[in-house]
């Protein structure tokens, strides 16, 4: 089922770089780039920068009584999938992309706890 989640053809960049901001800082670029001057959790681009709110992580992970780790972890993994070429604007691409974020969130999750 997986497999047929993904796009068909996927231009993955060569290298991938995760940005922690503050706030203020994913506010700024969130406005610049989206036209949304609101703090968002993750954001992704093209040539593979994924910036990720570690002040949002840590108010949704308190919600979800997960550790902060994990949350930030899950932005990575949401970033990564979008530079793969899924997107979530409409309901069922969302829930095929979270389907598919939580699953290789949990394989990694376990795989980190048993090392």
């Amino acid at each position: 089922m997986a497999l047929g989640l993904m796009p068909k053809e996927i231009n993955f960049p060569q290298k991938l770089f995760f940005v922690l901001l503050s706030s203020k800082e994913m506010s700024e670029v969130h406005a610049r780039f989206f036209n949304d001057p609101t703090p968002t959790d993750v954001i992704s681009f093209d040539y593979g920068e994924i910036l990720i709110c570690p002040f949002i992580a840590e108010k949704e992970a308190n919600a979800r009584a997960i550790p902060v780790i994990k949350e930030v972890l899950l932005y990575g993994i949401h970033g990564m999938l979008h530079l793969c070429g899924l997107d979530d604007q409409t309901e069922e691409d969302r829930q095929k992309m979270e389907w598919m974020q939580s699953s290789i969130l949990e394989s990694v999750w376990i795989k980190l706890n048993a090392a």
